[in-house]
């Protein structure tokens, strides 16, 4: 039985792996082996990855670095962590960089030092020009020993937010979330909106109220902030902690002043609700997959046990075996129903996400021109420039979370046919991160204005030059009844001209500085959604591919357990009555064996906790 500290009850899995690979092994299934291989390898992955996420400046590295009581993440004024950064257990430090080597290629590892963690690594010089895909780093700190491993993502606010849905595709494959926000204010629009994108996908999470040392209103700060999350529907802790305060008690052994930074709530944290494995997808992926390599041999030695145990009902089962045998082969075939529900689902969502990006998009440009309209863009461009720049990293945000969703409600509906179509034991594959979670890259920012500000000088000058000419008019007309030039009339009527002309002209520059600007934002828009639109259409192409691959596979195992099982019926009217009462105990024995994985496998399916989900939305 499991042991207390074993709470995703490895052992008891392992076994049931190990059972089920000898009896698969027995009976020529390679494949299935081949499964049963992978996950154990899977669940016998000690990690526990938890993903440190937030805006830019939040305390991010900063609070690794003393949860740690490591230096592993770059810590400074500007944008510090610009590459996620993984750390794990080791009893010596190193430090890596993962370096792409092409399409196809697995990346490459180059040892730094540990002191280069101090640099931007983007550009790093061991790299040799090539991209660098994140570091990995490894300390011997306590915490990570339990089998933490930590992912300190850059910050996803900024110019277009580039690292937005990078982050995000890191949070399918996380067991946890610590989302950071300072207390220097309440919750920004952006964050909120973050941290409900966020959330959706990887649901076990806090918030940490970060830099209590610097605000001396962090409290009401944090109060005001567990209403916004309660007016928004999510029921997310808060977590408020000075991380200098940790590293100053670190350094003196004070045990009050570890208290006062609140620290030991995070690790609380970390240990009852991450360690603990309350929600663990990886275990019941896993324990649904021994069920169903358990169910594909159950049926072919169970048919050849019937076949020794009973003749007269060999026909029957072979009648049987036969047409079963037909539907699945019928599943392989490119015009089956599952490949037509899987091609028209994808081109279905390659639509509505595309539609749905253009949607936002447009509705954003709308209410930024609007913006431009209202007010002087030469006054207000960097505040119109940050609104439309979270605007869109938001709308991105929001696209990758609904096409990540739809992706597991198509991943559904494709699997509903084979059980529509007698197949049993149909898994539902994991939508792998890496699919959905494309890095944009540097996206550009919003270009600046060339128009300069209307100057007090230019309206005098504008002033000025529209009055003389209506003086000069209207002298000319009054000199012909024996005026001046310059008298009351000729003056009032220059007054009125040039107050005309000087509005008109001040209209026309306003309006050529607001098209600019227009023209700015749509240029930015059309960039973005230009890349963002091409990565969408890779990344469903990937999910294609992933779930015809992942489905063809359960038809072709289906077909052959019903082949093999055919195939021993057959054969077992062959064999002598010495044979026959021996092949009978053996496979009474697998049955049995089998039996017993089936029935360890449902007691840890019904006891383990379902993590909760958000529902698909629409847009």
């Amino acid at each position: 039985m499991t042991q207390p500290n074993d709470p995703r009850k490895v052992k008891v899995i392992v076994e049931l792996i190990d059972h089920t690979t000898k009896i698969a092994n027995a009976n020529d299934r390679g494949d299935l082996v081949e499964r049963l291989a992978r996950a154990k390898v899977r669940i016998t992955d000690p990690q526990i990855r938890v993903v440190i996420a937030g805006q830019l400046k939040q305390g991010k590295s900063q609070l690794l670095n003393s949860l740690l009581n490591v230096p592993v993440s770059r810590v400074g004024d500007d944008e510090s962590t610009v590459l996620a950064v993984v750390v794990s257990y080791g009893e010596n430090p190193t430090a890596k960089l993962i370096v792409a080597r092409g399409e196809g290629a697995e990346p490459e590892q180059i040892g730094i030092e540990m002191a280069d963690l101090k640099t931007d690594l983007r550009r790093a010089p061991q790299a040799g020009g090539r991209e660098v895909l994140r570091v990995e780093v490894t300390a011997s700190s306590p915490l990570l020993k339990g089998g933490l491993a930590f992912i300190d993502t850059p910050g996803v606010g900024g110019h277009g937010q580039p690292h937005l849905s990078a982050t995000l595709g890191l949070l399918p494959d996380a067991d946890a979330l610590l989302m950071c926000s300072d207390t220097s204010q309440e919750f920004t629009e952006p964050e909120m909106t973050f941290m409900r994108q966020a959330f959706e996908i990887c649901p076990v999470a806090t918030i940490v109220a970060t830099k209590t040392d610097l605000y001396p209103h962090w409290r009401q700060i944090v109060e005001a902030n567990k209403g916004h999350l309660q007016r928004a529907g999510l029921s997310i802790p808060v977590i408020p902690a000075s991380a200098l305060l940790r590293s100053h008690a670190i350094q003196l052994k004070d045990k009050e002043l570890n208290e006062e930074s609140n620290f030991p709530a995070i690790v609380k944290f970390l240990s009852e609700d991450v360690l603990s494995r309350q929600n663990d997808r990886i275990r019941d992926l896993i324990v649904a997959e021994i069920r169903s390599a358990a169910e594909h041999l159950t049926l072919k030695v169970s048919s050849e046990l019937s076949a020794l145990n009973d003749p007269e009902a060999r026909d029957r089962l072979r009648d049987d075996l036969e047409r079963r045998k037909e539907e699945a082969q019928e599943a392989l075939q490119q015009t089956s129903l599952w490949q037509q529900v899987l091609n028209d689902g994808i081109a279905d969502l390659t639509a509505d996400i595309d539609h749905d990006l253009r949607n936002r998009f447009r509705v954003i440009t709308q209410h930024t021109e609007k913006v431009i309209d209202s007010c002087d863009p030469t006054h207000q461009w960097a505040e119109i420039g940050a609104e439309l720049e979270n605007a869109v990293a938001t709308a991105v945000g929001d696209n990758f979370v609904w096409a990540y969703q739809r992706a597991e409600v198509l991943a559904q509906e494709v699997a509903r046919t084979f059980v529509e179509a007698g197949l049993d034991a149909i898994r539902m594959p994991q939508i792998d991160a890496s699919d959905m979670g494309a890095d944009f890259g540097e996206l550009k920012s919003l270009a600046r204005l060339e128009a300069k500000p209307i100057r007090a000088g230019d309206r005098v000058v504008s002033g000025l030059r529209g009055s003389f000419g209506g003086v000069l008019m209207f002298g000319m007309l009054t000199s012909f009844a024996g005026l001046g030039m310059l008298n009351p009339l000729s003056l009032g009527g220059g007054f009125l001209i040039g107050r005309k002309a000087y509005k008109e002209e001040m209209e026309n520059k306003m309006l050529r500085i607001r098209n600019e600007a227009k023209m700015n934002a749509r240029r930015f828009v059309d960039d973005i959604q230009f890349v963002v639109s091409k990565e969408s259409r890779d990344r469903l192409k990937g999910i294609q591919r992933q779930l015809r691959d992942h489905y063809r596979g359960i038809a072709n195992q289906t077909t052959r357990s019903l082949n093999e099982s055919l195939q021993a019926t057959l054969a077992a009217a062959k064999l002598e009555e010495a044979e026959r009462t021996t092949r009978t105990r053996e496979l009474e024995r697998q049955l049995n064996i089998l039996k017993q994985v089936t029935d360890h496998a449902a007691k840890l399916s019904s006891t383990a906790p379902e993590a909760p989900r958000a529902p698909a939305r629409s847009t």
